[in-house]
């Protein structure tokens, strides 16, 4: 558990001081384009999608990053839309898009993906963009992912992934960082989360899966 801790507070760290100047330019508009081909057209449908499936109740996007995607999804949702992210360099980035944007519902939250500060069945749609790739325990955030998601409704996961655990053997590959992470590891843990996986796309070495709760 303390290794884990130290490891979120690194990331953060790293996160953080890449919000303002690194993380679209390198990341989203770089690395993301680069081993995902389409990837970022394919989360803006996600977001498209996630609004559908909301409705009126609130909508959930963890990590929010620099809101990038998230103004996109806010500005078509009827209802909020709630940024969540544990970097805070990254929610103060992500605050100052939908400031920029006039988007009064927009809120943006600093929290742990591990730990999310709602109730239970809390959101409409839950998107989770290039996030679990980088945390530790992605099982365990994806439990979380989906306590907070309403019944009957739908997470839509987008991953960035070098799937060295597929050539690995099952008891080696699990202690492997979720970055190199085979698909079905993703796609296990969202099942043993209670979810019902109904779609699962490679976009180079991305991938995209939606996931409904039982209502």
């Amino acid at each position: 558990m303390k290794t884990s801790h130290t490891a979120k507070r690194l990331i953060a760290r790293i996160y953080s001081a890449a919000a303002d100047t690194l993380y679209e330019p390198v990341v989203i508009n770089g690395s993301f384009r680069l081993f995902g081909g389409r990837l970022n057209d394919l989360i803006l449908g996600q977001g498209q999608n996630a609004v559908v499936v909301a409705g009126a109740m609130p909508l959930l996007d963890v990590p929010v990053g620099t809101a990038h995607f998230t103004v996109a999804t806010a500005r078509r949702h009827r209802g909020i839309v709630v940024g969540a992210d544990l970097a805070r360099g990254m929610t103060l980035a992500a605050s100052r898009s939908a400031r920029s944007a006039g988007l009064g519902n927009l809120v943006v939250v600093q929290a742990d993906l591990h730990d999310l500060p709602f109730p239970d069945g809390s959101f409409g749609a839950v998107m989770c963009s290039n996030g679990l790739q980088v945390i530790p325990d992605h099982r365990r955030a994806a439990r979380e992912l989906a306590r907070v998601l309403a019944p009957g409704r739908t997470l839509f996961v987008s991953v960035v992934t070098l799937p060295l655990g597929g050539l690995l053997p099952p008891l080696a590959s699990i202690h492997l960082p979720a970055l190199f992470s085979a698909a079905g590891g993703f796609i296990d843990a969202f099942t043993d989360a209670g979810l019902s996986v109904t779609s699962v796309r490679r976009e180079r070495l991305a991938l995209l899966l939606e996931a409904v709760k039982p209502a």
